[in-house]
Protein backbone atom coordinates (compact mmCIF):
# COMPACT_ATOMS: atom_id res chain seq x y z
CA UNK A 1 0.00 0.00 0.00
CA UNK A 2 1.15 3.66 -1.04
CA UNK A 3 -1.26 5.16 1.49
CA UNK A 4 -1.21 4.80 5.22
CA UNK A 5 -4.85 3.65 4.71
CA UNK A 6 -7.49 2.59 2.08
CA UNK A 7 -11.19 3.76 2.72
CA UNK A 8 -13.33 1.74 1.67
CA UNK A 9 -17.04 3.37 0.59
CA UNK A 10 -19.30 5.61 -1.67
CA UNK A 11 -19.71 8.28 -1.78
CA UNK A 12 -23.03 7.91 -1.73
CA UNK A 13 -22.97 6.29 1.77
CA UNK A 14 -24.32 7.45 4.80
CA UNK A 15 -21.59 6.37 7.14
CA UNK A 16 -18.99 6.47 4.68
CA UNK A 17 -19.76 10.34 4.42
CA UNK A 18 -19.42 10.70 8.28
CA UNK A 19 -16.07 9.39 8.58
CA UNK A 20 -14.77 10.85 5.15
CA UNK A 21 -15.22 14.25 6.54
CA UNK A 22 -13.25 12.93 10.04
CA UNK A 23 -10.36 11.58 7.87
CA UNK A 24 -10.23 14.71 6.09
CA UNK A 25 -9.93 16.74 9.30
CA UNK A 26 -7.49 15.18 10.70
CA UNK A 27 -5.19 15.00 7.82
CA UNK A 28 -4.55 11.45 7.27
CA UNK A 29 -2.67 9.70 4.68
CA UNK A 30 -5.65 7.97 2.96
CA UNK A 31 -7.00 6.43 -0.49
CA UNK A 32 -10.64 6.18 -1.51
CA UNK A 33 -11.62 3.21 -2.79
CA UNK A 34 -15.46 2.75 -3.90
CA UNK A 35 -16.40 -0.60 -3.13
CA UNK A 36 -17.15 -3.00 -5.93
CA UNK A 37 -19.32 -5.80 -6.02
CA UNK A 38 -16.54 -8.19 -5.16
CA UNK A 39 -15.32 -6.13 -2.21
CA UNK A 40 -18.49 -5.89 -0.74
CA UNK A 41 -19.45 -9.70 -0.45
CA UNK A 42 -15.79 -11.25 0.25
CA UNK A 43 -13.01 -8.68 0.77
CA UNK A 44 -14.78 -6.67 3.44
CA UNK A 45 -16.31 -9.32 4.97
CA UNK A 46 -13.11 -11.26 4.97
CA UNK A 47 -11.79 -8.82 6.93
CA UNK A 48 -14.33 -7.43 9.27
CA UNK A 49 -16.96 -9.82 9.89
CA UNK A 50 -19.62 -7.80 8.19
CA UNK A 51 -20.99 -6.72 4.77
CA UNK A 52 -20.72 -3.32 5.65
CA UNK A 53 -19.23 0.02 5.12
CA UNK A 54 -17.08 2.09 5.86
CA UNK A 55 -14.33 -0.20 6.20
CA UNK A 56 -10.64 0.87 6.76
CA UNK A 57 -7.68 -1.30 5.71
CA UNK A 58 -4.06 -0.13 7.10
CA UNK A 59 -0.80 -0.06 5.97
CA UNK A 60 -0.02 -2.74 8.82
CA UNK A 61 -2.58 -5.25 7.03
CA UNK A 62 -5.24 -4.45 10.09
CA UNK A 63 -8.97 -3.42 9.24
CA UNK A 64 -11.28 -0.93 10.99
CA UNK A 65 -15.05 -0.69 11.09
CA UNK A 66 -18.37 0.54 12.43
CA UNK A 67 -17.84 4.49 12.48
CA UNK A 68 -17.59 5.49 16.09
CA UNK A 69 -14.88 2.82 16.51
CA UNK A 70 -12.66 3.65 13.56
CA UNK A 71 -12.55 7.22 14.91
CA UNK A 72 -11.72 6.03 18.61
CA UNK A 73 -9.08 4.40 17.21
CA UNK A 74 -7.71 7.05 14.44
CA UNK A 75 -7.83 9.41 17.61
CA UNK A 76 -5.36 7.31 19.25
CA UNK A 77 -3.08 7.11 16.52
CA UNK A 78 -3.25 10.34 15.18
CA UNK A 79 -3.81 12.97 18.26
CA UNK A 80 -4.12 15.98 16.61
CA UNK A 81 -6.27 18.10 15.29
CA UNK A 82 -8.52 16.47 17.90
CA UNK A 83 -12.38 15.88 18.73
CA UNK A 84 -12.08 14.68 21.56
CA UNK A 85 -13.91 16.31 24.65
CA UNK A 86 -12.85 15.84 28.25
CA UNK A 87 -15.18 17.66 29.88
CA UNK A 88 -18.01 14.80 31.04
CA UNK A 89 -21.14 17.39 30.19
CA UNK A 90 -20.39 18.29 26.94
CA UNK A 91 -19.03 15.05 26.11
CA UNK A 92 -22.33 13.36 27.11
CA UNK A 93 -23.98 15.79 24.83
CA UNK A 94 -21.54 15.22 21.83
CA UNK A 95 -22.35 11.36 22.15
CA UNK A 96 -25.92 11.36 22.60
CA UNK A 97 -26.30 13.56 19.55
CA UNK A 98 -23.75 10.95 17.53
CA UNK A 99 -26.40 7.88 18.78
CA UNK A 100 -29.56 9.88 17.90
CA UNK A 101 -28.35 10.97 14.63
CA UNK A 102 -27.00 7.41 13.87
CA UNK A 103 -30.29 6.09 14.38
CA UNK A 104 -33.55 8.41 13.22
CA UNK A 105 -31.37 10.32 10.46
CA UNK A 106 -31.67 6.80 9.33
CA UNK A 107 -35.81 7.14 8.37
CA UNK A 108 -35.03 10.84 7.02
CA UNK A 109 -32.18 9.19 4.57
CA UNK A 110 -34.22 6.31 3.38
CA UNK A 111 -37.18 8.69 2.39
CA UNK A 112 -35.74 11.69 0.92
CA UNK A 113 -33.76 9.19 -1.60
CA UNK A 114 -36.48 6.61 -2.42
CA UNK A 115 -39.47 8.75 -2.28
CA UNK A 116 -38.40 10.45 -5.07
CA UNK A 117 -37.58 9.07 -8.06
CA UNK A 118 -35.47 11.82 -9.49
CA UNK A 119 -33.11 11.29 -7.10
CA UNK A 120 -32.70 7.24 -8.20
CA UNK A 121 -32.78 8.35 -12.23
CA UNK A 122 -30.56 11.36 -11.91
CA UNK A 123 -27.46 9.70 -9.59
CA UNK A 124 -28.27 6.28 -7.57
CA UNK A 125 -28.81 3.69 -10.37
CA UNK A 126 -25.79 4.97 -12.55
CA UNK A 127 -23.06 5.30 -9.36
CA UNK A 128 -24.50 1.99 -7.86
CA UNK A 129 -23.65 0.37 -11.14
CA UNK A 130 -20.13 1.82 -11.41
CA UNK A 131 -19.67 1.03 -8.06
CA UNK A 132 -20.70 -2.74 -7.94
CA UNK A 133 -20.15 -3.50 -11.48
CA UNK A 134 -17.48 -1.57 -13.02
CA UNK A 135 -16.10 -3.40 -16.03
CA UNK A 136 -20.38 -4.66 -16.94
CA UNK A 137 -22.42 -3.08 -19.57
CA UNK A 138 -24.52 -0.41 -18.99
CA UNK A 139 -28.09 -2.46 -19.59
CA UNK A 140 -26.44 -5.15 -16.88
CA UNK A 141 -25.40 -3.18 -14.27
CA UNK A 142 -28.59 -1.11 -14.39
CA UNK A 143 -30.35 -4.48 -14.26
CA UNK A 144 -28.23 -6.28 -11.26
CA UNK A 145 -28.82 -2.50 -9.25
CA UNK A 146 -32.87 -2.44 -10.00
CA UNK A 147 -32.84 -5.81 -8.77
CA UNK A 148 -30.73 -5.51 -5.84
CA UNK A 149 -31.97 -2.43 -4.51
CA UNK A 150 -35.91 -2.80 -5.42
CA UNK A 151 -35.45 -6.51 -3.07
CA UNK A 152 -33.90 -4.08 -0.57
CA UNK A 153 -35.66 -1.50 0.00
CA UNK A 154 -39.23 -3.21 -0.64
CA UNK A 155 -38.63 -4.39 3.19
CA UNK A 156 -36.19 -1.80 4.57
CA UNK A 157 -38.08 1.57 3.71
CA UNK A 158 -41.70 0.04 5.28
CA UNK A 159 -39.36 -1.51 7.84
CA UNK A 160 -37.74 2.34 9.00
CA UNK A 161 -41.84 3.78 8.99
CA UNK A 162 -41.17 5.19 5.70
CA UNK A 163 -44.81 4.41 4.21
CA UNK A 164 -47.32 6.81 2.61
CA UNK A 165 -49.31 7.89 5.45
CA UNK A 166 -46.29 8.43 7.88
CA UNK A 167 -44.81 10.76 5.37
CA UNK A 168 -46.32 14.36 6.04
CA UNK A 169 -45.03 13.61 9.92
CA UNK A 170 -41.23 12.46 9.12
CA UNK A 171 -40.86 15.65 6.79
CA UNK A 172 -42.58 18.00 9.02
CA UNK A 173 -40.17 16.81 11.77
CA UNK A 174 -37.37 16.59 9.87
CA UNK A 175 -37.25 20.16 8.30
CA UNK A 176 -37.78 21.56 11.73
CA UNK A 177 -34.56 20.06 12.92
CA UNK A 178 -33.24 21.22 9.88
CA UNK A 179 -34.40 24.70 11.08
CA UNK A 180 -33.07 24.46 13.75
CA UNK A 181 -29.64 23.31 12.92
CA UNK A 182 -30.11 26.59 10.63
CA UNK A 183 -30.37 29.01 13.24
CA UNK A 184 -28.08 27.07 15.33
CA UNK A 185 -25.05 27.13 13.05
CA UNK A 186 -25.69 31.12 12.03
CA UNK A 187 -23.93 31.66 15.09
CA UNK A 188 -21.44 28.49 15.54
CA UNK A 189 -19.33 27.28 13.27
CA UNK A 190 -19.90 23.56 14.52
CA UNK A 191 -22.59 22.21 17.29
CA UNK A 192 -20.70 23.06 20.48
CA UNK A 193 -18.45 25.87 19.43
CA UNK A 194 -15.24 26.12 17.81
CA UNK A 195 -14.37 23.23 16.70
CA UNK A 196 -16.05 19.69 15.36
CA UNK A 197 -16.71 16.95 17.94
CA UNK A 198 -17.95 13.60 16.93
CA UNK A 199 -21.48 15.38 16.87
CA UNK A 200 -20.82 17.21 13.87
CA UNK A 201 -19.40 13.89 11.62
CA UNK A 202 -22.38 12.15 13.01
CA UNK A 203 -24.96 14.81 11.27
CA UNK A 204 -22.82 15.02 8.22
CA UNK A 205 -23.18 11.44 7.57
CA UNK A 206 -26.82 12.39 6.68
CA UNK A 207 -26.04 15.60 5.33
CA UNK A 208 -23.22 14.91 3.12
CA UNK A 209 -24.17 11.22 1.64
CA UNK A 210 -27.84 12.04 0.90
CA UNK A 211 -29.38 15.58 1.78
CA UNK A 212 -27.07 17.28 0.09
CA UNK A 213 -26.04 15.44 -2.79
CA UNK A 214 -29.30 13.23 -3.94
CA UNK A 215 -31.05 16.49 -5.97
CA UNK A 216 -34.79 16.72 -4.51
CA UNK A 217 -32.89 16.92 -0.84
CA UNK A 218 -30.58 18.99 -2.02
CA UNK A 219 -32.92 21.33 -3.63
CA UNK A 220 -36.00 21.44 -1.33
CA UNK A 221 -34.04 21.04 1.85
CA UNK A 222 -30.51 22.21 1.97
CA UNK A 223 -30.06 24.95 -0.05
CA UNK A 224 -32.76 26.76 1.29
CA UNK A 225 -30.33 26.47 4.26
CA UNK A 226 -27.57 28.98 3.54
CA UNK A 227 -26.28 28.67 7.19
CA UNK A 228 -26.40 24.38 7.32
CA UNK A 229 -25.03 24.44 3.20
CA UNK A 230 -22.29 26.01 4.47
CA UNK A 231 -21.22 23.52 7.31
CA UNK A 232 -21.64 20.73 5.35
CA UNK A 233 -18.90 21.75 2.79
CA UNK A 234 -16.59 23.17 5.40
CA UNK A 235 -17.30 19.70 7.68
CA UNK A 236 -16.77 17.70 4.59
CA UNK A 237 -14.12 19.21 3.37
CA UNK A 238 -11.96 19.44 6.80
CA UNK A 239 -11.88 22.42 6.92
CA UNK A 240 -9.10 23.23 9.98
CA UNK A 241 -10.97 24.65 13.08
CA UNK A 242 -10.79 28.04 14.07
CA UNK A 243 -11.69 28.24 17.59
CA UNK A 244 -12.89 26.03 20.54
CA UNK A 245 -15.48 24.10 22.57
CA UNK A 246 -17.80 26.79 24.63
CA UNK A 247 -15.79 27.27 28.25
CA UNK A 248 -17.24 26.16 31.34
CA UNK A 249 -19.24 23.09 30.12
CA UNK A 250 -21.56 24.84 28.53
CA UNK A 251 -24.07 23.92 25.62
CA UNK A 252 -24.87 26.27 23.56
CA UNK A 253 -28.81 27.90 23.89
CA UNK A 254 -29.74 27.04 19.82
CA UNK A 255 -28.30 23.73 20.65
CA UNK A 256 -30.88 23.21 23.25
CA UNK A 257 -34.07 22.46 21.41
CA UNK A 258 -32.86 19.41 19.70
CA UNK A 259 -31.22 18.04 22.89
CA UNK A 260 -35.05 18.87 24.10
CA UNK A 261 -36.00 16.57 20.90
CA UNK A 262 -33.56 13.72 21.84
CA UNK A 263 -35.06 13.32 25.17
CA UNK A 264 -38.85 13.46 24.24
CA UNK A 265 -39.10 11.13 21.39
CA UNK A 266 -35.32 9.56 20.96
CA UNK A 267 -35.22 7.99 24.72
CA UNK A 268 -38.49 6.66 25.19
CA UNK A 269 -37.84 5.10 21.96
CA UNK A 270 -34.88 3.30 23.61
CA UNK A 271 -36.73 2.13 26.29
CA UNK A 272 -38.82 0.53 23.96
CA UNK A 273 -35.87 -1.27 22.38
CA UNK A 274 -34.51 -2.76 25.75
CA UNK A 275 -38.10 -3.99 26.51
CA UNK A 276 -38.54 -5.59 23.11
CA UNK A 277 -34.36 -7.06 23.35
CA UNK A 278 -35.64 -8.63 26.74
CA UNK A 279 -38.86 -10.00 25.62
CA UNK A 280 -36.82 -11.74 23.11
CA UNK A 281 -34.19 -13.23 25.65
CA UNK A 282 -36.69 -14.58 27.52
CA UNK A 283 -38.86 -15.90 24.51
CA UNK A 284 -35.93 -17.59 22.95
CA UNK A 285 -33.85 -18.51 25.73
CA UNK A 286 -30.45 -16.76 24.45
CA UNK A 287 -27.26 -16.07 26.17
CA UNK A 288 -24.68 -14.28 26.57
CA UNK A 289 -22.88 -14.31 23.30
CA UNK A 290 -25.73 -15.29 21.14
CA UNK A 291 -26.42 -13.09 18.43
CA UNK A 292 -29.29 -10.87 18.48
CA UNK A 293 -31.19 -9.50 14.93
CA UNK A 294 -30.33 -6.10 13.59
CA UNK A 295 -33.79 -4.95 14.49
CA UNK A 296 -36.92 -5.09 16.59
CA UNK A 297 -40.39 -5.16 15.55
CA UNK A 298 -42.09 -1.85 14.86
CA UNK A 299 -43.68 -0.02 17.34
CA UNK A 300 -45.14 3.47 17.73
CA UNK A 301 -43.13 6.17 19.96
CA UNK A 302 -43.27 9.79 19.65
CA UNK A 303 -42.41 11.96 16.55
CA UNK A 304 -42.92 15.90 17.23
CA UNK A 305 -46.26 16.13 17.66
CA UNK A 306 -47.39 12.78 16.21
CA UNK A 307 -46.87 8.87 16.37
CA UNK A 308 -44.11 7.53 14.02
CA UNK A 309 -44.32 3.30 14.07
CA UNK A 310 -40.72 1.63 12.96
CA UNK A 311 -38.63 -1.00 14.24
CA UNK A 312 -35.66 0.24 16.47
CA UNK A 313 -32.11 -0.86 15.96
CA UNK A 314 -30.53 -3.73 18.45
CA UNK A 315 -27.50 -1.80 17.62
CA UNK A 316 -28.32 1.64 19.54
CA UNK A 317 -28.59 -0.18 22.81
CA UNK A 318 -25.24 -1.18 22.97
CA UNK A 319 -24.56 2.98 21.99
CA UNK A 320 -26.67 3.67 24.99
CA UNK A 321 -24.62 1.34 27.04
CA UNK A 322 -21.84 3.24 26.04
CA UNK A 323 -23.15 6.44 27.09
CA UNK A 324 -24.23 5.23 30.13
CA UNK A 325 -20.40 4.84 31.20
CA UNK A 326 -19.87 8.35 30.47
CA UNK A 327 -23.14 8.88 32.99
CA UNK A 328 -21.86 6.72 36.05
CA UNK A 329 -18.48 8.70 36.14
CA UNK A 330 -20.91 12.14 36.46
CA UNK A 331 -20.27 13.27 40.65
Amino acid sequence: MKHDYKYYGWQKSYFAGKTRGYLNFKGVDYVNKEINLFEFLATIPKNTGRKAMPALKCKDGGWLCDTPLIMEELEKRHPQPSIEIHTPIQRFVAELFQNWMDDVGVPIALHSRWSYPENYEKLNREEAGKNLLPFMPKFIRNKVVDKALSDAMSEKLPNMGVTPDQIPLLEKWATHILDLLDVHLSQYDYLLGGRPTVADYALLGLMQGHLNRDPWPKREWIDLRPHLQKWVAKTHSGAPAKGDLLADEQIPDTLMPIVRIIFDGYMPLMDLTVKQIRLLINEEGLLPGDELPRSTERFLFKMGNGQFKRASFTYSVWRMQRLQKIVSAFS
